[in-house]
């Protein structure tokens, strides 16, 4: 039986994976990071683009679309739709957002 689910392509390289994973799941409560040095992902999104960046770069459909993909960006960073920001970078976001209204 061969796998007909649809699959994408998100990145087009391992450093825009880096990028998009660096602003989104290091960011995130949800990420491996935040869970100990010897962690698994738990979160599907970030458990998926990690095995496509070892395999073939393609994610399936649905995980492009749970992580805000769209074929028509010409962006490689977006915010995750499913992103739950810590506590650390909500407060590192507001600094950085006062000394650009400075």
């Amino acid at each position: 039986m061969s796998d007909t689910t649809e699959r994408v392509r998100p990145f087009s390289n391992g450093s825009q994976y880096s990028d998009w994973s660096g602003c989104n799941c290091e960011r995130c409560t949800k990420g491996a990071h935040m869970l100990g040095v010897d962690a698994l992902p738990t979160c599907e999104i970030e458990l998926s683009i990690g095995e496509a960046y070892l395999g073939d770069g393609r994610v399936g459909a649905d995980i492009a679309e749970r992580m805000g993909y769209t074929a028509n960006t010409s962006r490689y960073v977006w915010p995750c739709n499913e992103v739950e920001w810590t506590e650390d970078w909500k407060a590192e976001f507001q600094k950085r957002k006062a000394a650009d209204n400075e």
